[in-house]
């Protein structure tokens, strides 16, 4: 009735205008009244149960690829009232919005998927004389990890200045290249130099301060990290360096490591392709292949990790913004369980969704990174309330799996690239060899958990990003651009209907997790996409891509439980294929310490043995 009184209204407003304003008044409310309305019947669901049979029936969103010209225009054209009014209803029907209100749901809604504390065992922090053994292992390929790292400096055999000093080196020689990599956007050679040698001083004298100290890092700009700007990826905010580090980064100064700077993303976060045009980024390039993207929003840090400049990198992660750059470079990405590390001094956009997280070279090195900076934060509220860090006292690989029983929803497993699903399940079939069991399960509403996770995200982006948005959106690209005013749009009844779906979401998977000890799925949906030709100047939107590469990883965002992406092979053009693990169950709030998979993967084992590195010439 509000619409059709809207539209009544409307006309009668029109016979006081000129018939050329009439004509197109009266097609621009007749589009709007289209696009918006909906003739679903608005039934109930019981609470906490699903309706059956579960069906699967998550889709690929079919937009228009949008490049150069063409996406500066869409974004200013959206970015008006007939956008608004018009093109964006238009879109989110397009994307399935309704799925949030076309039931009525009676479950209490979830704003922050908080895990209370059920752990009652002590804590156990890895020692430095565990994590450097006296033997080394390793087959094949192999990235320099936080052990060589220790290793080379304990013996001597180089020091933590000579590696800064070549890593500068890198770095600058490729900026001059005619297909920068473009992992760094920040770097400040006297602060890098100056960190180094208060590292190698310690050396000398024998007292390193941690299994970091020396070990080179980085960031991504999404941290306030002393002394580099604050931008998040765009060309207007942060023009002055920050006064304090971020809580993480804190604590990993504090352990000794040299921070070689602020890595690339994609602007404000809003992007799993990594593109960023802007005058001060330029889109990072990937390793594996530099006419491809990295993948998003933490592409600097996974391109870093993976041409070897750096064995780990902190990204963010609120839409698979850690594992999609990580398996698209052939990397390790860990998004840990909500609120288990700090994110004070983040760029905060979208606060119930958001993880922070590293990207490293082996699962060994998330591990101990993970031991390093986990744990409560008094600046950090929903983290306040978990157990100890725990990490076992052998973290490296096991050929024993008996016992473990892995999840596979296989219509969901499927629903990605042919060569990406035989390759994964290539993974799962080697890991049954080894003892695991594999069973069959089904997850409910995955459409409504992906549509659900993202109006949350962009809800809250919107909200966060309001102020910025009314005085410099015009200086966002356009994809982002066009994105914060889709964000915009979102109702607060589609907003809390996701917080409901919410609580669904987390109870399905609670009950699937009595059965299982974790999860499997693909990282992404296909392997890294080549950059368009026509990207480089105002960058690119494609929402097919877009959803492909982030198809199975909004459902560890939208509950909170922890996830880590590991490579598992190549596609025909030699460009990396990730497997994603997740956990809940006893291990609710461990992450990598207690994660089944990943503990007895360790570091160069099992899974990231499956394939053959093709080499990386980047590698330093």
């Amino acid at each position: 009735m509000e619409r059709i009184f809207f539209v009544c209204a409307f006309l009668l407003l029109v016979w006081l205008i000129r018939p050329l304003s009439l004509a197109i008044v009266i097609l621009s409310t007749l589009l709007w009244y289209v696009c918006s309305r909906s003739n679903e019947k608005i039934e109930e669901k019981p609470a906490g149960k699903a309706l059956q049979p579960v069906k699967y029936d998550v889709k690929d969103l079919l937009f228009a690829k949008l490049t150069g010209q063409k996406l500066l225009w869409a974004s200013r054209l959206v970015d008006t009232a007939f956008g608004r009014a018009v093109m964006v209803p238009f879109v989110l029907r397009q994307s399935n919005s309704a799925v949030l209100t076309r039931y009525k749901l009676v479950d209490h809604p979830t704003y922050y998927p908080i895990v209370l504390n059920q752990s009652k065992e002590g804590s156990y922090r890895v020692k430095d004389s565990e994590i450097i053994p006296e033997g080394g292992t390793g087959q094949g390929f192999k990235f320099s990890s936080i052990e060589d790292f220790a290793k080379a400096f304990r013996s001597g055999k180089t020091t933590p200045s000579a590696i800064a000093e070549k890593i500068i080196s890198t770095i600058k020689t490729n900026n001059t290249s005619d297909r920068p990599l473009r992992a760094f956007v920040q770097i400040d050679e006297d602060e890098v130099k100056r960190m180094a040698e208060a590292s190698t001083k310690r050396f000398r004298g024998g007292v390193p301060l941690s299994i970091f100290d020396g070990v080179p890092v980085a960031f991504k700009e999404e941290y306030s990290v002393v002394p580099y700007c604050f931008r998040a990826g765009t060309s207007f905010l942060g023009e002055t360096p920050v006064a304090c580090d971020a809580t993480i980064v804190k604590k990993i100064r504090e352990l000794g490591a040299v921070i070689i700077g602020v890595t690339n993303m994609h602007e404000l976060g809003m992007g799993t392709l990594g593109s960023n045009p802007n005058k001060l980024h330029g889109t990072p390039r990937n390793p594996y292949n530099l006419g491809c993207y990295t993948g998003g929003s933490s592409s600097g840090s996974a391109a870093a990790v993976a041409a070897g400049l750096v064995p780990l990198a902190m990204g963010n992660d609120g839409g698979g913004s850690i594992r999609v750059p990580a398996s698209l470079c052939g990397v390790v990405g860990l998004k840990a369980t909500f609120g288990r590390i700090s994110d004070n001094g983040c760029f905060h956009l979208c606060s119930t969704v958001g993880h922070a997280g590293p990207i490293a070279s082996c699962v060994r090195d998330a591990a101990i990174i993970y031991d390093a900076i986990a744990g409560p934060d008094p600046e950090c509220p929903v983290g306040l309330r978990q157990p100890p860090v725990e990490l076992c006292s052998s973290i490296g690989p096991s050929e024993d799996l008996s016992g473990l029983k892995i999840g596979v929803y296989w219509q969901h497993f499927k629903d990605a690239r042919v060569d990406v699903v035989d390759c994964c399940n290539n993974a799962v079939e080697q890991l049954s060899r080894m003892g695991a069991v594999i069973v069959s399960i089904e997850i409910p509403e995955m459409e409504e958990t992906r549509m659900g996770h993202f109006a949350t995200l962009f809800a809250e982006m919107a909200s966060s990003f309001s102020k910025e948005k009314k005085e410099k959106g015009h200086l966002l690209n356009p994809d982002t651009r066009m994105g914060m005013t889709l964000a915009g749009c979102f109702t607060a009844e589609e907003y809390f209907k996701a917080q409901q779906q919410r609580t669904r979401t987390i109870g399905f998977l609670k009950d699937i997790f009595r059965d299982v000890d974790c999860i499997f799925t693909p990282a992404t949906g296909i392997t890294a996409p080549e950059i368009a030709t026509n990207a480089e100047s105002h960058g690119e939107s494609d929402a097919t891509l877009t959803g492909r590469l982030s198809r199975f990883s909004a459902l560890g965002n939208y509950a909170g439980v922890p996830a880590i992406t590991v490579p598992v092979g190549y596609d025909s053009q030699g460009l990396p294929i990730g497997l994603q693990i997740m956990v809940l169950s006893r291990a609710v709030w461990s992450s990598v310490n207690q994660l089944p998979v990943a503990r007895r993967f360790g570091c160069k084992d099992t899974i990231q043995h499956l394939a053959v590195h093709p080499g990386n010439t980047a590698n330093t």
